[in-house]
C-alpha cells in the first residue's frame, strides 16, 4: 500500500500540526536540518539489521545498491558526522517523508511523514534520556492524544550477557541474536547446562575438541572427504572445517549455568511498573551474583531524572523485551501509542518512539569513512504526525 495523494486542506492541516509539535518539543532547542533521503543499502544492513533492510525500498545506484531512508535517524547521523560536527554535543530536528515496505498485515502506507529528533554527546545520559522522553510525551499530550507508554532498557540485557561466565565467542553470538527472540532463546538453551538437544552432535564436537588442533583439523577434513562435501551454500571446504573447529572449542567450554539462563529469560519477560521492575532486577543480581550494578544504577538515575521532569517514573510501564525490533538500540527505549487505535492494531497505533543507540554512532562513522566522534552517546525520538493528526481529528 503506497502513500495516497494529499489534497491542499489535508496538507495544510498536517503542516500546521507538525509546526505545533515542533513548538512543543522545542523549536529553538534543536538545530533544524534537511538530511538526504537516499542511503547506501549496505550501510542500512550493517547498522539497522536484517529486518529493516528487508523493508527498505532498494534500487540500483552507479556504485551499488541504494535505498530510500526508512527513518530519519541514519540520515541525521550522516549529516552530523560528515558535516564535521562529530567532535561536539549537538541536537538536531528534521521533518519529512520516510519509506518502508508495509508488512503483510500493515494498513499503513509505505511512505509517511516523520519528525525526528536526535541528540549526540552530552555528559549526563540519564538526564538526556529523561528530557527526550519528556519532550516527546508532552508534545503528544498537548495534542490531546489518549496515550499509552511502554519503556525498556536493552542495556540491562546486554549487561547480563557481559557478566555471564562464558567464552567471548558465545557472548558475541548471544548479542548478535538479541533482536531475534526465538533464536536467542534457542541459543541460550543450546549453550546451557543440561541441554539435551542434538546430543549426538554435541558428543561428536566434544570428542573433536579433545584432540590436538592438527588432529582435529585432519579429522574434520577426513569426515568431509568421506561425505563428499565440497561446498555448503557459499561456504568453502576450509570455512566449513573452521566452523566445526570453533563449535568443538565451544563444546569444551563450561556450559552456561541454568540459573543465569533463567535470570536472562526472566529479565526479557519482565513486565511491571519501573519501580517494581528495578526491585526485581536488584534481587536477580543478588541471586546470581552477576555484576550488573552499573546498568541498574543507570536505570535508577534515569528514573530520578524523569521525576525531575515531572513524570511519575515509578509507575511507568517497563517491558524487559521491548526494543528488540530495531537492531541499533542498546539502552533506554520507549514507545507511545494511542489507546483507541491499539485495540484493533497496535503497530498502526504508534504515535512516537525512540531510544538510545550509543554503539551505532561510531559504527556509522566507520561506514561513512569519517573519524569516529569524540562526543560519545546518541539518543533519538521519532513522531508520526499523520497518525497523530488522525487521532486528534477523531478526538
Amino acid at each position: 500500500m503506497m502513500s495516497p495523494d494529499v489534497d491542499a486542506p489535508s496538507r495544510e492541516a498536517a503542516l500546521a500540526l507538525e509546526n505545533r509539535l515542533l513548538g512543543v518539543i522545542g523549536g529553538d532547542f534543536w538545530s533544524h536540518i534537511e538530511p538526504g533521503q537516499i542511503l547506501d543499502a549496505e550501510n542500512l544492513l550493517d547498522l539497522y539489521g536484517e529486518d529493516v533492510r528487508a523493508r527498505a525500498f532498494v534500487f540500483d545506484g552507479p556504485e551499488g545498491d541504494l535505498c530510500l531512508r526508512p527513518d530519519l535517524t541514519l540520515s541525521i547521523c550522516r549529516y552530523h558526522l560528515t558535516q564535521q560536527h562529530g567532535e561536539r554535543e549537538a541536537r538536531y530536528v528534521a521533518t519529512g517523508p520516510v519509506f518502508r515496505r508495509p508488512l503483510p498485515d500493515d494498513t499503513r502506507a509505505g511512505q509517511f511523514r516523520q519528525i525526528g529528533c536526535e541528540w549526540f554527546g552530552g555528559d549526563d545520559p540519564a538526564r538526556i534520556d529523561a528530557e527526550v522522553f519528556a519532550r516527546t510525551q508532552t508534545a503528544l499530550l498537548e495534542t490531546g492524544c489518549a496515550i499509552e507508554v511502554t519503556t525498556g532498557d536493552l542495556g540491562i540485557l546486554f549487561s547480563l550477557i557481559d557478566a555471564a561466565p562464558i567464552p567471548d565467542r558465545w557472548r558475541a553470538r548471544l548479542k548478535r541474536h538479541v533482536w531475534r527472540p526465538r533464536r536467542f532463546h534457542a541459543l541460550l538453551h543450546e549453550l546451557s547446562e543440561g541441554s539435551t538437544d542434538e546430543a549426538g552432535r554435541l558428543a561428536f564436537l566434544k570428542a573433536l575438541g579433545g584432540l590436538a588442533p592438527e588432529q582435529a583439523r585432519a579429522a574434520v577434513t577426513h569426515m568431509l572427504d568421506l561425505s563428499g562435501t565440497e561446498h555448503v551454500g557459499l561456504r568453502t571446504h576450509e570455512e566449513i572445517s573452521q566452523r566445526f573447529l570453533e563449535q568443538a572449542e565451544d563444546a569444551q567450554a563450561h556450559p552456561l549455568p541454568r540459573e543465569i539462563v533463567a535470570a536472562i529469560e526472566e529479565t526479557a519477560a519482565l513486565k511491571a511498573p519501573c519501580a517494581d521492575a528495578l526491585n526485581r532486577l536488584h534481587a536477580l543480581a543478588q541471586e546470581t551474583a552477576l555484576g550488573i550494578a552499573a546498568a541498574l544504577a543507570t536505570f535508577e538515575a534515569r528514573m530520578a531524572a524523569l521525576e525531575r521532569q515531572g513524570i511519575d517514573a515509578a509507575t511507568l510501564p517497563f517491558d524487559g523485551d521491548f526494543g528488540r525490533n530495531l537492531e541499533y538500540y542498546d539502552g533506554f527505549v520507549f514507545e507511545i501509542i494511542d489507546r483507541t487505535l491499539a485495540i484493533e492494531n497496535r503497530r498502526a497505533a504508534q504515535l512516537a518512539g525512540g531510544g538510545r543507540y550509543d554503539s551505532m554512532l561510531p559504527a556509522a562513522a566507520r561506514a561513512f569513512g569519517v573519524t569516529p566522534p569524540a562526543a560519545k552517546g546518541a539518543i533519538g525520538a521519532a513522531l508520526r504526525p499523520e497518525t497523530i493528526l488522525e487521532v486528534s481529528d477523531s478526538s
